[in-house]
């Protein structure tokens, strides 16, 4: 809209490219991190272009089984996947970007899933950026960072290309990680159009090797759990946009696009199954764990020499013993053997879980805005009509591995055996047609009224192309409006104040509707009506490798309201706001087992907080100072599953009170980022960032202790030669501080029979940060 800020009702903080290039950041989530208020960075994956970004307590996230809460755009498309909203940072080449906006706030304009916000990215074309420039860096972890553009204009047709590279073979062991982008853009313009074609590819392969058991934390940070965990992204997005004023006061502008991705991942996991000999041939069987087995006095040896001669006669062998010892043994063995396909080996040291995600999506988004004066007042209207459908093919196998005792990893011991029982193949529709509307009118001089709204109308298909697993089947739909209003009043020239009320909404993704803690009863009825037996029904999702079934789950819906006061003192800026957020009927993800787990609807979580901004400079130095209080909590009693919390009932459950801390939060953000001109032609600067203690997954009780809060410092320098030549160095985690930005609940480490192993016994896992680290640089430019 080209609004000036005072007469939005919202926080909105903006950066271009030459402040992302002055922070030498390695990719946008880690601008976000370090220069922008209420944002923080969770590291589950420990791979640095894949990790959970946070904003004001919701998420963006690559990774399945995390409930998203933040839309993001790239000229104008939204470009949050379609299979579970996910948000691929590493598809997004930092040096093409022209600018962005991170909107506060559950602002419907922008559409589903903008719960606590939207994050809008203007890429570089050939009239907003101009001449040729290279950009190499390298350091430690042997990282490379490359890029390369070129643009220019002849005042009526432009052109923007660029190539950006990662590679980096990773701080911890077996995390060699790449990226590659190629993004670029015609465009043509004249007095009263202009249109511009943009097309993208990237390819990445990225090892992230998660969390580590704090008791193999003290012994060695880079070492990993078990591996590996891979995951090979293909990306190719074709989009136009384009707008044409009529006249003066009359606007028409749209986009159109189409984005194919293809996601390749496996995961190196230790097995719950177990090699058997049944009636003088081996067998493999789940249901058999050793924790059952302990707890009536037996181990394997005791039970898997011929000593039976099928699954059944054990099962009811060890039902029998638990009943005798008056203990609740509820074994359930099953034979798995009858269910292999392939090579035929066994093994049940490990398991690779393998999957293919292609995810299609396309859509449009037409809008006209009229600025005529409304009733002798200024006044600007905006309508649009908004199309996204969305395509995926999910599919999964398990095959079975032996696991390097040393390494920990299943690389290359693989068997060729597959578990076709885990076999998941299924296809995926979403369509989602939207009409929205926004009116920003000047009351008085000081005071502008802003009204908007959106219907979304969503449909969500899911099919098993398997034939085997019918309960997968099913039709939802989601609509719903959501409206907003907000007032800014100009106090003065040097201060603003501005309020606003906003509702948002996200439909259940196709994921989450694919698993979640309806199944069971779904799952068994069906089991009855075809005459098998229901206690042979799963009830766990392993992310993100098999979906289970289609019960319902209901949409979320966000309604928020923020207010503040922004302007100038002395010759600083400031900025001072709250905001107030409730989530009715919110998705979580819930812990079942090692990397399995159910999605769920929670009655209500909430999210309350105060930001605030100062910034300023002087004839040799800027800085900013931000400062976020969060307050993020679920207001609802609830049950819910976490089988590894050292509390957990009989069940796997622990219970959830009202005012419970949600996990991977932290309720204090403190950011100090300044820039200090040596000479004309040098400069340092210094970034401050310091999280407070979160609460870990599996732990929504709050009944174990946080993880520590930590505070880092990056130092950065730049010396130009001349106009054309510029060397730059960054030094990240300057004190080499040794924390970490992520933790959950974990089954038992000793779970993993190797020697290492054995003895571990403590849940807790972490994601280390990356210690002590040089990067240095230089950049050529040439107009």
């Amino acid at each position: 809209m080209g609004l000036p800020e005072d007469k939005i009702p919202y926080n909105v903080q903006a950066a271009l490219a030459e402040d992302i290039e002055r922070a030498q950041s390695l990719a946008l989530s880690d601008f976000l991190n370090y220069k922008l208020g209420s944002v923080s960075v969770n590291e589950a994956q420990n791979n640095p272009l894949q990790p959970d970004v946070q904003f004001r307590g919701y998420t963006a996230s690559p990774l399945l089984g995390l409930a998203q809460g933040l839309a993001v755009y790239q000229n104008g498309v939204r470009i949050n996947e379609p299979l579970g909203d996910t948000v691929n940072w590493d598809l997004i080449p930092q040096s093409a970007i022209h600018g962005i906006n991170l909107i506060g706030g559950t602002n419907p304009v922008f559409g589903l899933n903008t719960l606590g916000g939207a994050l809008t990215i203007q890429m570089k074309n050939g009239f907003n950026t101009e001449g040729h420039s290279l950009k190499v860096s390298g350091g430690s972890f042997d990282r490379i960072v490359a890029s390369v553009d070129s643009s220019g204009n002849n005042g009526s047709w432009g052109y923007f290309v660029n190539v950006h590279y990662f590679d980096e073979e990773g701080w911890r062991e077996q995390s060699e990680s790449d990226a590659v982008n190629l993004y670029g853009s015609i465009g043509w313009l004249d007095a009263n159009s202009k249109l511009n074609l943009n097309l993208q590819h990237g390819d990445s392969n990225l090892l992230g090797n998660g969390p580590l058991p704090v008791e193999l934390l003290a012994i060695d940070r880079d070492t990993i759990f078990t591996g590996l965990d891979r995951t090979e992204n293909g990306m190719t997005m074709l989009s136009i946009d384009g707008s044409h004023n009529f006249t003066d006061a009359i606007m028409l502008s749209a986009n159109a696009f189409y984005r194919e991705n293809k996601t390749d991942s496996l995961n190196g996991d230790v097995s719950e199954l177990a090699v058997c000999e049944l009636g003088g041939a081996d067998a493999l069987l789940e249901g058999l764990e050793d924790d059952g087995l302990e707890e009536i006095g037996l181990d394997e040896d005791d039970i898997c020499q011929s000593q039976f001669t099928n699954a059944a006669a054990l099962e009811a062998f060890l039902n029998d013993t638990a009943a005798g010892m008056g203990i609740d043994g509820d074994f359930n063995v099953e034979d798995l053997t009858g269910e292999l396909s392939g090579t035929g080996v066994l093994a049940d040291e490990a398991i690779e879980n393998v999957s293919n995600r292609n995810q299609e999506s396309y859509g449009t988004d037409i809008q006209l805005s009229f600025s005529n004066d409304l009733f002798n007042r200024t006044n600007q209207f905006i309508f649009g009509v908004a199309l996204f459908a969305g395509d995926s093919r999910f599919e999964s196998e398990t095959e079975l591995s032996f696991l390097d005792p040393i390494t920990r990893s299943t690389t290359g011991l693989g068997t060729g055996t597959f578990v076709d029982e885990f076999e998941t193949d299924v296809d995926a529709e979403t369509t989602s047609l939207s009409l929205y509307f926004m009116d920003v009118m000047e009351l008085t001089e000081r005071l502008t009224l802003t009204a908007s709204g959106r219907f979304n109308d969503t449909d969500v298909e899911l099919l098993d192309r398997s034939g085997e697993r019918r309960e997968l089947n099913g039709k939802h739909n989601f609509s719903r409006f959501n409206p907003a209003i907000g007032v800014t009043y100009q106090v003065s020239k040097k201060a603003n104040v501005f309020g606003n009320y906003s509702e948002s909404s996200r439909a259940p993704t196709p994921i989450e509707l694919a698993c979640n803690d309806g199944v069971f009863d779904l799952a068994v009825a069906i089991a009855i009506a075809e005459g098998e037996d229901p206690d042979n029904v799963e009830f766990e999702c392993r992310l993100p490798n098999a979906f289970l079934a289609d019960p319902p789950l209901n949409e979320v819906v966000t309604k928020g309201f923020e207010g503040g006061i922004r302007g100038e003192v002395g010759a600083a800026e400031y900025h001072l706001g709250f905001f107030h957020s409730t989530n009715k009927d919110d998705i979580i993800f819930q812990t079942t087992g090692r990397s399995t787990g159910l999605f769920a609807n929670v009655n209500e979580t909430r999210r309350i907080g105060i930001e605030g901004r100062l910034a300023g400079e002087t004839e040799r130095a800027d800085w900013v100072l931000a400062y976020t209080y969060l307050d993020a909590t679920f207001e609802d009693d609830f049950e819910v599953l976490s089988p590894n919390h050292p509390f957990a009932d009989e069940d796997g459950q622990i219970r959830v009170r009202s005012g419970n801390r949600i996990p991977g939060l932290s309720e204090h953000i403190l950011k100090l980022s300044t820039d200090y001109a040596v000479s004309a032609n040098s400069s340092v600067g210094l970034d401050v960032l310091y999280n407070s203690d979160q609460v870990l997954r599996g732990d929504e009780s709050n009944q174990v202790d946080t993880l520590d809060g930590y505070a880092v410092v990056d130092l950065r320098g730049r010396y130009s030669i001349n106009d054309n030549i510029e060397l730059f160095a960054r030094v990240s985690n300057l004190f080499d501080q040794k924390f970490e930005t992520f933790g959950l609940l974990g089954e038992e480490p000793s779970e993993v029979e190797v020697p290492l192993l054995e003895d571990f016994t403590n849940p807790r896992f972490v994601g280390p940060a990356p210690p002590r680290a040089v990067f240095v640089g230089i950049t050529l430019r040439a107009l």
